[in-house]
């Protein structure tokens, strides 16, 4: 029993982390010019295609950016991160999510 409760609670702290990473990538995303329904499109997408440590690793990387003239320079701003599935992943959701094909 005690070893269930123990698991339990690593899965919602888990949970709690990748949570809190999306609506970091969310307000980020937003700060440094990708439009709302862009953004959360693209997070909903790379929620999927990442791990969650992925997710935080992205999040953590997007404080550094500052705010850029386009989406389309947002999005080559996100790729630049030093890791490459989730490089793998910003390409295919911002093209997914500005074109509405998904990849």
């Amino acid at each position: 029993m005690h070893r269930f409760i123990l698991a339990a609670c690593a899965v919602m702290l888990l949970a709690g982390c990748a949570t809190a990473a999306k609506y970091t990538l969310q307000d980020r995303f937003r700060a440094i010019g990708i439009p709302e329904g862009t953004a959360d499109c693209m997070v909903d997408e790379l929620d999927e295609r990442l791990t969650n440590e992925d997710l935080q690793d992205l999040a953590q990387y997007t404080l550094r950016l500052s705010r850029a003239d386009s989406t389309l320079a947002a999005i080559r701003a996100l790729m630049t991160i030093d890791n490459p599935r989730a490089v793998t992943a910003i390409g295919a959701s911002g093209v997914s999510c500005v074109t509405g094909l998904r990849l």
